[in-house]
């Protein structure tokens, strides 16, 4: 994957190929509860750390020995801003649970007026209906940050979540639309970096 420089927005669809190899390096799989839900996920022998956060009252499920830490709905989409910065020298890969239809019909209100994912938008026709990864760099945080806040606000079924995985450490972030956050951390060092944005 090529590097591009910072600030330089570069967000590209990209084929499950060319991430099939940082995945398997990462010890990340591919896991499908049916042919319409798909997610990735760090196994345990990779995985240093599991970690949950969920908004109270909501059915989110964490993942078996995950650490659950409770967020409230009105910080969760701040916080989660935090976790992304806390990783911001990362390119970052995002991979839809459903198709990316789904998740673009999901924050097509909330991001009508964003410039930048209507660029995104208008070149995704051939991807819609595929799960290939988005490729975005450091200097499209911005963005992200506005994808995720989006989702969680506006997400109501699962084939509305969205993976997001950093390629320069092993994490996996999993935005759930029943109100939680799975995340997974290949790396102790960086799993207690990224804890300050949640357990303050």
């Amino acid at each position: 994957m090529e590097s591009h420089p910072v600030g330089v927005n570069k967000v590209e669809f990209i084929s499950e190929g060319e991430v099939a190899e940082l995945l398997q390096s990462h010890g990340i799989a591919k896991v499908s509860e049916d042919e319409d839900h798909v997610y990735c996920r760090m196994g345990d022998e990779a995985a240093s750390h599991h970690v949950h956060l969920c908004v109270p009252g909501t059915d989110a499920e964490a993942r078996e020995g995950a650490q659950v830490y409770d967020i409230e709905a009105d910080r969760m989409e701040s916080v989660l801003n935090h976790i992304l910065h806390k990783l911001h020298h990362n390119q970052f890969i995002l991979i839809p649970v459903g198709k990316w239809r789904s998740v673009f019909d999901a924050v097509a209100f909330s991001l009508a007026g964003n410039e930048e994912w209507q660029a995104v938008d208008a070149a995704a026709t051939v991807e819609l209906n595929t799960r290939d990864p988005l490729l975005a760099d450091a200097g499209d945080l911005h963005l992200l940050c506005d994808l995720v806040g989006a989702i969680i606000r506006d997400a109501e079924t699962p084939d509305h979540g969205l993976m997001m995985i950093t390629a320069g450490v092993p994490v996996v972030i999993e935005i759930v639309s029943a109100g939680g956050v799975r995340m997974s951390f290949g790396n102790g060092a960086v799993a207690e970096e990224v804890a300050e944005a949640f357990s303050s």
